[in-house]
């Protein structure tokens, strides 16, 4: 009986971790902690994410006794970490080993964050779905919430390159100080939003709070003013258009074509992407660089999050910026970052990983 009332406390303090680790979204890299003297930073998400997966590790091993693993997803994800480990540790005659430590730390990291999917598999159940799309929902807003803020009040990001930030203007980056990402949260919110309209019962649509935040979602990702955004975003209503509304897919691709034809800077981050401007250009330039290195390391690749210290090494770095501020540990395509660091071997398990 103790043991019962002992697991459902558990279940209920993991529950609310695991909304603690959706909401760390809100200040995102704002809060930022050292981690003692490497070039990484400690934030809120990795502190709820180490405590959700530590709670539960108990709960489950102590408690019930019992761990069921997703079997279409960790196992293909358990060989890729197999090989990011192994290829990090092949580096070691490479790399100093405080560079090797440091960059198993952020596998570590990876681990920790893959965890909560196995976490999400035992603990939610089918018929809470719905409830946690909401919970999903209801950070995304106040996500967008800060963006919408930060663009108005702090239009110029200028001030933050002193510590490694790109020096962003007139974009949404919201609390992720990033326009890419925050365009994915974005995108997912929009796409969460309007598929819990389309599908709700019809007399309740005119009173839906979905249809506002899918409005104000999309208004966001268009300020992101990012390509990759415009194509995620793209991909989701495609899909959902197939799938549900394909009325609702005209009128958003609609909406975007006003933007475009309106905006002065939409269509210039579109066309820049076909006749190469300096993004277009700076991409093609980081494409180059780690494809470079896969070249040169094409079986096991330079080790798993060494990649900043493989571009010193290569000297792909100006000399203002020897380590290459907050991007410099990675590639404008993932694809190839996986490739570069972890080498054919690992870009294959990945290609057979959900991750």
């Amino acid at each position: 009986m103790v043991q019962i009332h002992l697991g459902s406390h558990l279940m209920k303090i993991i529950k609310l971790f695991l909304i603690a680790t959706l909401a760390s979204l809100i200040p995102g890299q704002i809060v930022r902690l050292p981690f003692f003297s490497a070039p990484g930073a400690l934030t809120i998400s990795d502190i709820f994410a180490v405590s959700v997966d530590l709670i539960f590790l108990i709960f489950a091993l102590f408690v019930k006794k019992s761990l069921k693993l997703p079997p279409n997803t960790f196992f293909p994800a358990f060989l890729f970490m197999l090989s990011a480990t192994a290829s990090t540790i092949l580096a070691v005659n490479v790399f100093k080993l405080a560079e090797i430590i440091i960059s198993l730390l952020f596998l570590v990291r990876f681990i920790i964050y893959f965890f909560l999917s196995i976490i999400i598999y035992n603990v939610v159940n089918k018929k809470d779905v719905d409830q946690w799309l909401k919970i999903i929902l209801s950070v995304g807003f106040l996500f967008i919430g800060l963006g919408l803020f930060q663009f108005i009040l702090f239009p110029d990001l200028s001030f933050l390159t002193v510590h490694g930030w790109d020096p962003h203007q007139q974009r949404i980056v919201s609390t992720l100080l990033d326009p890419n990402f925050s365009g994915f949260v974005f995108a997912a919110v929009f796409a969460i939003s309007t598929s819990l309209y389309l599908y709700q019962q019809k007399e309740l649509r005119i009173i839906s709070f979905y249809p506002f935040l899918s409005a104000i979602s999309f208004i966001a990702l268009i300020l992101t003013f990012s390509r990759s955004s415009y194509l995620a975003f793209l991909t989701a209503i495609v899909t959902i258009g197939v799938l549900k509304s394909p009325k609702l897919f005209f009128a958003v691709l609609f909406l975007f074509a006003v933007a475009f034809s309106q905006i002065p800077q939409v269509k210039a981050r579109i066309v820049g992407a076909f006749t190469l401007d300096e993004t277009s250009k700076a991409r093609i330039e980081s494409w180059q660089k780690g494809l470079a290195i896969f070249k040169n390391n094409f079986l096991f690749g330079v080790g798993f999050n060494t990649y900043r210290y493989a571009q010193v090494e290569y000297g792909f770095f100006s000399p203002d910026e020897p380590e290459g501020g907050h991007s410099g540990a990675g590639s404008d395509s993932s694809i190839i970052l996986v490739a570069a660091t972890t080498g054919i071997v690992g870009l294959f398990f990945l290609s057979i990983s959900p991750i």
